[in-house]
């Protein structure tokens, strides 16, 4: 079960402990910086105590850049906050206006900035006050540590909030800043890998230097191996916080992707991925909606394309196109047609007409499908089926065929007692089936092409089936079929020779199967 998304409140509540956290662990730094580094120890401790009033006034001035920032967040959101106010309550997202929807994409970027705003002034205050320009250097190097989490840890709480203003998806439409992943990467590794070992050298020869001209060498050095420590653990607790966030960053959309993938493979066209970024991850979760709607199109279209003709055919003309010709092939023939329609269209008015056509053709063309055969062809009040054929291929498709035809008959007596309940009028169908060497294949030309049996054996089948109402029998099958399925114990039928089927010369002997 996921886990519900938080609400507008519960964000925003986050992003300001974060700012909050990170302001905190800013000035711990600056705190222990001027407590460990600068100045250097001038007697016989390696560490120097600080000024109770110049910490009084350190705090007062941080607290008060931390409420301005808060409050400049809070006035900025303004327009984020009075926007999803109208989308809770039912605007359309799409009607956000283009510098609202910027906002939202560059709030983290925001929030850290105001931060970063925040230490700038205070290293200035501090570096003027006390005329002292290494109060900026540690004042910068804490600003630089805060600024750095909160636009990360920012960024990955924000991303919760992202969807209710772009539903769709669609970030990388909006022009706004966009820190590609390459770019988190660099900044991860310039604070891991460049900040710590910079400062390390840095202050390494300035001590060393200091040892050469001082009454006590000792203290400094001292101080020396207490500066390697400092440097040391606020590497690795800035360095590990900073890579926990950029590697969440990175891999959390990747998981999902991966997730929605897995989806997709089981079938679950109707996937979508959650866009919460506008850099390379988020356009790629945006490639990945626009695939799996080419992919629910495409499968609306096959199943609308397996309702025109059959689902073999539909899966044989997207598995290997739909070229022109055919293939010459052993098999067998049903056709049906219902008796006296003409007579039918005159009884009942053409709405209802193609109410009972559209029931009898389901009732018919199930029984056809339950034996494996293929529909290629309706005609009204007539339908043809094939077995035996490259899309249905079957040793034993004489003998599906027949069965075919006799559930087709008992399904329509089904029918006909459904429908004279009522009161529409019975219905009579004959079938004839047939069975020989046919050309299956696509014939038509480049506009229109369709999927067809052509051959003596489909003629047949049709003669046969106008057949049967001469000869009073509602199946009637030819000698190949009826030598292809002898010997099955429940077929009864009884054998009519010499007869004249047109288009042939000679007359030929048939099959009047029974029910």
């Amino acid at each position: 079960m996921s886990t519900p998304p938080p609400s507008s409140r519960e964000i925003s509540r986050r992003v300001a402990t974060l700012i909050t956290a990170a302001t905190v662990l800013g000035a711990l730094i600056v705190f222990l910086y001027f407590s460990l580094i600068d100045p250097m120890p001038v007697d016989d401790a390696a560490v120097r105590s600080l000024d109770p009033g110049g910490l009084v006034t350190f705090a007062i001035v941080g607290a008060l850049l931390l409420v301005g920032a808060i409050a400049m967040v809070v006035w900025l959101g303004r327009p984020i906050r009075s926007w999803l106010r109208r989308i809770e309550s039912g605007t359309p997202p799409s009607e956000l206006p283009p510098n609202v929807a910027r906002l939202v994409l560059i709030w983290p970027l925001v929030g850290a900035s105001l931060v970063a705003a925040g230490s700038l002034l205070a290293a200035v205050f501090f570096s003027i006050l006390y005329d002292d320009p290494g109060n900026f250097v540690g004042i910068a190097i804490g600003g630089a540590v805060g600024t750095t989490i909160v636009y990360f840890g920012t960024d990955l709480i924000w991303r919760q909030q992202v969807p209710a203003f772009f539903p769709d998806g669609r970030l990388s439409a909006v022009r706004a800043f966009r820190l590609l992943v390459r770019r988190r990467l660099l900044i991860a590794f310039a604070l891991i890998g460049g900040l710590a070992p910079t400062l390390l050298v840095v202050l390494t020869q300035a001590r060393t230097r200091a040892v050469l001209d001082a009454e006590n060498p000792q203290a400094i050095l001292d101080n020396l191996l207490v500066v390697q420590l400092f440097i040391l653990g606020v590497g690795l607790v800035t360095g590990v916080i900073t890579a926990a966030l950029v590697a969440r960053a990175i891999v959390g959309p990747l998981q999902a992707l991966q997730a929605a993938m897995g989806r997709v493979e089981d079938d679950e066209l109707d996937t979508r991925t959650v866009v919460t970024t506008n850099d390379e991850l988020g356009y790629l979760g945006e490639r990945f909606n626009v695939m799996t709607d080419g992919l629910r199109q495409g499968e609306r279209l096959r199943e609308l394309f397996g309702l025109y003709v059959s689902r073999e055919v539909a899966r044989a003309a997207v598995e290997t196109g739909a070229g022109l010709g055919g293939t010459l092939v052993d098999c067998s023939v049903v056709f049906s047609d219902i008796r006296d329609f003409t007579t039918l269209s005159e009884q009942l008015p053409p709405g209802r007409l193609v109410d009972v056509i559209n029931r009898y053709m389901t009732a018919m063309v199930s029984v056809v499908v339950e034996h494996g055969g293929v529909v290629t062809r309706f005609g009204g009040d007539s339908v043809m089926a094939v077995f035996g054929t490259p899309l249905n291929p079957m040793a034993d498709h004489a003998g599906r065929a027949v069965r075919t035809a006799i559930g087709m008959r008992r399904a329509l007596e089904a029918f006909n007692v459904r429908e004279t309940l009522d009161g529409l009028p019975r219905l009579e169908a004959g079938i004839g089936i047939a069975t020989g060497p046919v050309i299956a294949g696509n014939i038509g030309g480049r506009e229109r092409i369709e999927y067809t049996v052509m051959g003596d054996a489909v003629n047949l089948a049709a003669r046969l089936e106008d057949k049967t109402k001469e000869v009073g029998a509602p199946i009637l099958v030819s000698a190949e079929t009826y030598r292809a399925v002898d010997g099955e114990s429940d077929l009864r039928a009884r054998v009519l020779t010499d007869v004249r089927i047109k288009g042939k010369r000679d007359p030929v002997t048939v099959y009047a199967l029974s029910e």
